[in-house]
């Protein structure tokens, strides 16, 4: 997933996110993530180099929650809340080893149309459904 998602970025303006219970977001430049991690990592190492990477940052516009063991990425408005971790009070929008989430895309339009494009290269690479919902 992160391989794909690095080809896909290349040069836009795009964070790796988590929130606090405010909505107060952090970022890791997605270029930056993708240049300091090997596709090859384990889980566990790309999130805490995605984690010790993050500074807060300044958006607006649309989110995309990732989950890419289940298979799917849900895009919403950043300033709602969505997929809280319970366990995590300090920052329950967080990105773990099984979720992540990317922004901040100008319109939905735009981070359907960049996860379409991941879609479909899992579907040829895998041969797996990934499925891109928005709100």
């Amino acid at each position: 997933m992160l391989k794909l998602i690095c080809e896909e970025a290349g040069d836009r303006n795009l964070f790796f996110l988590e929130a606090d219970e405010n909505l107060k977001w952090f970022g890791a430049p997605v270029r930056e993530v993708c240049q300091k991690v090997n596709p090859d990592m384990k889980n566990s190492e790309i999130a805490q180099t995605v984690k010790v990477s993050l500074q807060p940052v300044e958006g607006e516009g649309w989110v995309v929650y990732v989950d890419p063991f289940n298979n799917f990425a849900d895009i919403y408005p950043s300033d709602k809340p969505r997929y809280r971790n319970r366990w995590n009070p300090e920052r329950p929008y967080d990105i773990n080893e099984t979720r992540f989430r990317i922004g901040f895309f100008g319109s939905k339009e735009e981070a359907y149309d960049f996860f379409l494009k991941i879609s479909k290269k899992i579907r040829e690479l895998y041969d797996l459904k990934f499925d891109v919902i928005y709100t």
